[in-house]
């Protein structure tokens, strides 16, 4: 029993360590957001979204990788760093598979707005790997790691739809952005002793962890007012079926932060607040 847990806790490891949680939980998202505009993708953006995604996020992690040598407590980042030729090389034909893909298959305006994220996550990096520990430029990391991830999910589907977004559209957009930043701040939260002496500028890092709780816990108080208030803007079932999806993403997050002591624990805080971007697929039985 006790090695079926390890080899549990190992397989799970491999998996974020990797950004596969990550990558399921856009293609979730994104299923999410073709149903709500009511749009059937071209067959290669399933490719190209995975695809753009997990060379964003490993190329983040080897940034953090580089910059400790591999002489650090987080295991992702020594992960990153011990594999980092491997990792870089898949990473680039990952995300050059996903440009050349684009250029070939989806509509001009996806690529125009498509290359303007490019140009954000480009700059991005480049602030992280030469100003990382510059606080101005780093207060701003977990926001806009969870702005090109959603917004770089909704992009397609978004000019698919070939309208102005309606107002309850927009809503459920920045409700995404909020629970992704939040997810973010939270996992800082729990990495706080380990950001700290390793010189990384995380939320919690710049404004302590008593401050990050609380402003964590009015965020999720935030999301359920703007949740309330789109209620006021849907007119079909599904609408109103995806705002309760999202509900139950925002509480799960929420019961993470209000009972940090037993999601500390075997790192449970991680396994459930990353997954909690595998819900918006629930919104297949509606």
């Amino acid at each position: 029993m006790i090695s079926f847990q390890k080899q549990l806790f190992s397989f799970h490891q491999t998996i974020q360590t990797l950004s596969i949680d990550v990558v399921v939980g856009a293609i979730a998202v994104g299923y999410f957001a073709s149903r709500i505009l009511e749009v059937d993708p071209n067959p290669v953006w399933w490719f190209i979204l995975p695809s753009a995604v997990w060379s964003f996020y490993t190329l983040d992690h080897l940034i953090d990788g580089f910059k400790s040598k591999g002489k650090t407590g987080i295991y992702r980042h020594r992960f990153h760093f011990k594999y980092r030729k491997l990792l870089l090389t898949l990473s680039v034909l990952f995300g050059l598979a996903a440009l050349l893909l684009s250029l070939v298959f989806l509509d001009h305006q996806i690529i125009k707005f498509g290359l303007l994220l490019g140009g954000l996550v480009l700059t991005y990096f480049l602030a992280l790997f030469f100003w990382g520990n510059k606080k101005l430029l780093l207060l701003q990391k977990e926001l806009v790691i969870a702005f090109v991830y959603i917004f770089g999910i909704w992009l397609a589907p978004l000019v698919w739809s070939d309208q102005i977004p309606e107002t309850n559209t927009i809503l459920i957009i920045s409700i995404f952005i909020l629970l992704a930043w939040a997810e973010g701040i939270m996992a800082s939260y729990f990495d706080y002793e380990n950001d700290l002496k390793e010189g990384h500028s995380s939320f919690t890092v710049l404004f302590g962890k008593q401050l990050s709780r609380r402003f964590l816990i009015v965020l999720h108080i935030l999301v359920f007012i703007i949740i309330k208030i789109s209620i006021f803007f849907i007119s079909t079932n599904l609408q109103f079926a995806a705002l309760m999806i999202l509900a139950l993403m925002n509480l799960t997050l929420l019961l993470i932060m209000l009972y940090p002591d037993w999601f500390q624990k075997d790192e449970r805080y991680r396994i459930v607040g990353e997954s909690v971007f595998l819900l918006p697929a629930l919104i297949v039985f509606f």
